[in-house]
């Protein structure tokens, strides 16, 4: 299905409705990209967990969020905070719910609110895929898979098969003319058989987006990232050393009630793979550290002067993993342990007034320690089966915490909270347990099906269990309520059922899956009725994390039909719905069905795509979070890659052709005065922008 020397940028978009596909033919919109559905072989064993591999370089997204190259994937989806602020959306799970790796590794995020989630950390001109399982992730893709699992991984030196040095290089610089952004990466090799070195870095930079009516304000936006590796190869055994730097400047964030001035991160790794015999090791530690400080007044214009804000707070991540892979008869078995530790501390100040201050979080750790077997099996290479079990121990403690307005008034409602949280049990210690039963069936040559269930947990984050009193710390929500935790919560607790079929011809694909899921102990916020949280909540009706039960359920497909030698149609579409089983309301922030629709055409050296991206409305909200509805939309772009060499390519297109005005679902609502947005207006998507690509490899 390739076309002489240029490809279609592997596109799998997915099979499409009719009346999507209708839609599209009139008014499309450009927010997807072609992944490549791969399955995983290990030792020659083939893996029942398939993936989609997403490649930013043949994105026709421009702009700088990383994370919303993840739309390229049917099911997937991004709750979009400001323009640095993309939070991955799976099937309707979000956040802390999906464990996001980078290079292998976990960051947490340093901001409360989630202004830095993990594809924060991984700028689009330095990453060299993107890669999202497809249905229940393995539990040997990490701890706290409830929601799924993504690994992202930046490019990197690799070894030659010589002693002699080769040098290398890889530069992409891209912008776009929407924010009058621009984004610059390179990174530089030089490798043998037995040595391999890179330096690697980037800057980004933009303005406010504009969008058909006007401005977002503030959704300017700053980055730069630096860093080095090496690594040393002595027979079957390797050893490496990375190290990255990331600097986030004046970022806003206008869905939050605040905005980045800095976000500082040092991450530091090191890794070791060996070969005995039929037995793969390998191991790695890792460390980083993140401070960040943001405010309210710095980038916007604040409502009341008398309530200026300053919120400095700092993250620190230590981690080890060990596993091993082990070839058997027709069959692997994966073994490990992973284990990490993670402080968090926050507070907010007031700049006219020193003495003020909150600890908002005063000493949080959030440890794991995690053991796991896998187990992969075929036979006759028509039947694959996964077998996997999980133990995940995660203990959780807080330090006492305090407020200037709580020790000025003893008997105040605000000292009643401290008090009683100070005194509390907050050392907590969850111990739970993943299991994973996947099999696969190859029917015909053309034709396999798969079946998978699982159960999966998810300990309460530290902002869910440890918020002591009614804040909008809520690991980006953005629901503009006010919440308190609960030191008490339980796990969430899933029972996840994932069916799928993949049918190949010689001209066409389809890939359709359908899911049912069933959360109990879901952790949502529902009124509070304590009568201390309403007196001393700023706004009416906070909020607190509690546990309810909950289910989603829904289907995700592509197609992909070569018509002839030169041209190609594809399309996707994805649908969950969310709801609580314990009332009769939604959950909150759920993608309403969603789909794209493209046609292509490619000669030897470029190729030419008009694409539709569409949403219908959404009017399955959240009550409780009082979450606005929203209609559908259909917007439509024009790109082109052309191929200026063997080992130079340039991209341009035009996003969103029509500058037509839309708002996604998943997108925040605006929290900033004096903007051409109302407060509480949805943030809308952006308007006619002109992107250019180039990429050089050497």
């Amino acid at each position: 299905m390739s076309h002489n020397n240029i490809l279609y940028p592997a596109r799998l978009k997915w099979l499409c409705i009719p009346a999507l596909c209708i839609l599209s033919a009139t008014s499309m919109a450009a927010e997807t990209e072609d992944p490549a559905l791969k399955i995983t072989i290990t030792n020659g064993i083939r893996s029942a967990s398939e993936t989609t591999v997403i490649k930013p370089l043949d994105s026709n997204l421009a702009g700088p969020s990383t994370a919303t190259l993840l739309k390229q994937s049917p099911g997937a989806n991004v709750n979009f905070n400001g323009p640095l602020t993309g939070i991955i959306q799976y099937r309707g799970m979000f956040d802390d719910r999906i464990n996001t790796q980078l290079d292998g590794v976990e960051i947490a995020p340093a901001c409360p609110n989630h202004m830095d989630p993990p594809l924060h950390y991984a700028a689009k001109p330095l990453v060299e895929s993107i890669e999202i399982f497809r249905g229940i992730a393995p539990v040997s893709a990490g701890n706290e898979t409830i929601g799924g699992a993504v690994k992202a991984t930046r490019k990197t030196s690799h070894f030659t098969n010589s002693d002699d040095f080769e040098y290398h290089g890889d530069v992409t610089a891209e912008g776009q003319s929407v924010d009058n952004g621009y984004g610059v990466g390179a990174l530089l090799t030089v490798a043998n058989k037995s040595h391999r070195m890179h330096v690697l870095g980037n800057m980004e930079q933009g303005d406010d987006m504009r969008y058909s009516d006007g401005k977002i304000h503030p959704s300017e936006y700053e980055r730069s990232e630096a860093g080095f590796g090496y690594g040393y190869r002595q027979g079957s055994n390797e050893y490496s050393i990375e190290y990255m730097q990331d600097n986030t400047g004046n970022t806003g964030t206008p869905a939050l009630p605040m905005d980045i001035r800095y976000m500082d991160t040092n991450a530091v790794s090191a890794q070791y793979k060996g070969q005995w015999d039929n037995t793969q090791l390998e191991a790695k530690i890792y460390s980083n550290h993140v401070k960040h400080d943001m405010t309210n007044y710095h980038l916007r214009d604040p409502a009341n002067l008398m309530m200026l804000r300053d919120s400095p707070s700092i993250s620190r991540t230590t981690g080890v993993e060990i596993s091993t892979i082990t070839a058997l008869n027709n069959s692997e078995l994966k073994l490990g342990i992973d284990s990490d530790l993670q402080k968090h501390d926050a507070r907010v100040l007031d700049p006219n007034n020193t003495m003020f201050y909150v600890d908002n979080f005063n000493d949080i750790e959030r440890g794991r320690i995690g053991l796991f077997s896998e187990w992969q099996l075929t036979i006759n290479n028509d039947w694959q089966y996964e077998l996997g079990v999980r133990f995940t121990q995660v203990n959780m403690d807080a330090n006492d915490v305090n407020a200037s307005m709580a020790v000025a008034m003893p008997a105040s409602g605000l000292a009643t909270l401290r008090d009683r949280f100070n005194s509390s049990d907050r050392s907590q210690t969850d111990n739970n347990v993943d299991l994973v039963a996947k099999l696969q069936y190859q029917a015909s040559d053309n034709t396999s099906m798969d079946i998978g269930i699982a159960r999966k947990t998810r300990s309460p984050s530290y902002q869910e269990r440890y918020l002591w009193l009614p804040l909008e710390a809520t690991a980006g929500l953005a629901d503009g309520k006010l919440y308190v935790g609960d030191v008490n919560l339980k796990p969430e607790v899933a029972t996840e059922l994932d069916m799928g079929l993949e049918w190949q011809g010689d001209t066409t694909r389809i890939t359709p899956r359908i899911f049912y899921n069933r959360v109990d102990d879901y952790i949502q916020g529902v009124p509070s009725t304590d009568i201390t949280v309403l007196a001393v909540s700023s706004q009416p009706d906070p909020l607190q994390f509690s546990n309810v039960s909950a289910e989603l359920y829904g289907f995700d497909s592509g197609l992909e039909i070569m018509l002839n030698d030169a041209w190609l149609m594809d399309a996707s579409i994805s649908y969950v719905r969310g709801k609580r089983r314990d009332i009769d309301d939604n959950l909150y922030r759920i993608a309403p069905l969603n789909g794209a629709l493209g046609l292509s055409y490619a000669k030897q050296d470029w190729s030419a795509t008009a694409q539709g991206v569409f949403a219908a409305d959404q009017k399955d909200v959240s009550a409780t979070n009082g979450e606005q509805a929203t209609g559908g939309y259909g917007i439509m772009n024009l790109f082109g890659k052309y191929r200026l060499q063997a080992n130079m390519d340039f991209t341009a297109g035009i996003n969103n052709v029509f500058d037509r005005y839309y708002a996604d679902h998943l997108n925040g609502v605006n929290r900033v005065t004096n903007t051409d947005l109302a407060v509480g207006e949805r943030l809308p998507g952006a308007g006619r922008s002109v992107f250019a690509r180039l990429h050089y490899s050497w």
